[in-house]
């Protein structure tokens, strides 16, 4: 198995490609490509630039101007401009390579996310970022490292390495290049891969020969948890939105079968076709009638786990925001943060192979 730097993960595993050279937004349900490639590949499409963005010794940053009230919009944003900060003691100064708009990110645009580290009117949106440090005041981070944090939508940013306990423990990563190229420490190697790897293999525990079934299959933790699971000699489906996603996934990526939900004249059916002998594990990105539809059809003993529920983030109840069911526990990846070595390990392998 090799994971294929250009694209996502398939037989040959491929680097899910989440992320885009410069930050840029684009108001509105989105999906990723990378922009040297035409495939589009996860959830969210970083597509027209607003504002200019090109790199320099300009600091400028991405603020939340308001709290969105369903689907974010363009004046939910604002970006600022300024000179470039200096790093205090113990800090240094990161240039941006690659920004990450992410589905979680929806919640944390909301006055009390629930989910971590939400962002305040007037601050700088939370996401990830790599980037090359070039300043340094700490002994830990060399200038030229390539490191990866939860900085946020900016060209440059200051840090001290430490992280956020729910969505970034490690604090700032420095990217080891001699085994993954840089792209991957944002993706397989990063939040998603690690989000991925955990809640299939220590939730589901996947066997040779069962029917896994993965819901929003084309984004950047699905299409990894899929391929994940053909490694393990599973069949795999995925559910995506649109021709063009199904049939990445069936000819890019090796699922077995894919489905597009917005053209299936009945989920049911189609999941039924695809998934003869039943389901045996249902990686749930989704929520939803998706999710109560798969769930409708799980064999005796089998597993699932919620790693999202897209389908509900921009819901908007008289001014409240959607919040994550109580009794509905939510997969968080750094709870095993302590087994990321491992993980990277067998991520990096399948890489190299």
């Amino acid at each position: 198995m090799i994971l294929d730097t250009r694209t996502v993960f398939s037989p040959r595993m491929r680097i899910p490609i989440w992320w885009t050279d410069g930050p840029r937004y684009r108001s509105g349900p989105t999906q990723w490509r990378e922009v040297r490639y035409r495939s589009r590949q996860t959830r969210n499409t970083v597509a027209a630039s607003y504002g200019n963005f090109e790199m320099s010794d300009l600091h400028k940053r991405m603020i939340l101007s308001k709290h969105p009230r369903g689907l974010p919009t363009e004046d939910c944003f604002t970006l600022e401009k300024g000179p470039l900060l200096n790093p205090d003691s113990n800090q240094f100064l990161v240039r941006a390579t690659y920004l990450s708009v992410d589905p979680f990110l929806r919640l944390l645009m909301n006055p009390q996310s629930g989910y971590g580290p939400a962002a305040g009117r007037a601050d700088v949106m939370v996401s990830g970022l790599l980037g090359e440090v070039i300043e340094s005041n700490n002994a830990n981070y060399a200038i030229g490292e390539i490191v990866e944090g939860l900085l946020g939508w900016q060209t440059h940013a200051i840090s001290d390495g430490s992280g956020d306990p729910m969505h970034n423990p490690e604090g700032v990563i420095k990217c080891d290049l001699a085994i993954a190229p840089d792209i991957a420490w944002a993706s397989v190697l990063g939040r998603p891969g690690m989000t991925s790897y955990f809640a299939l293999l220590r939730d589901c525990k996947p066997q040779a020969g069962e029917t896994v079934v993965v819901s929003g299959g084309a984004g950047a933790v699905g299409s990894v948890a899929g391929q994940i699971a053909k490694i393990k000699g599973c069949r795999v489906v995925g559910i995506a939105g649109s021709d063009e996603k199904t049939k990445w996934l069936s000819e890019d990526l090796g699922f077995d079968d894919a489905i597009n939900y917005k053209t299936a004249k009945d989920m049911g059916d189609a999941l039924r076709s695809a998934c003869p002998d039943g389901i045996d594990v249902h990686f749930d990105n989704v929520g939803g009638t998706i999710a109560d539809t798969i769930n409708a059809q799980l064999n005796d003993g089998a597993r699932t786990t919620r790693v999202g529920v897209i389908s509900h983030y921009n819901d908007d109840n008289d001014g409240k925001p959607w919040v994550w069911p109580e009794d509905q526990p939510m997969f968080i990846a750094h709870d095993r943060v302590n087994e990321y070595a491992e993980a990277r390990r067998d991520m990096a392998k399948w890489i190299a192979d």
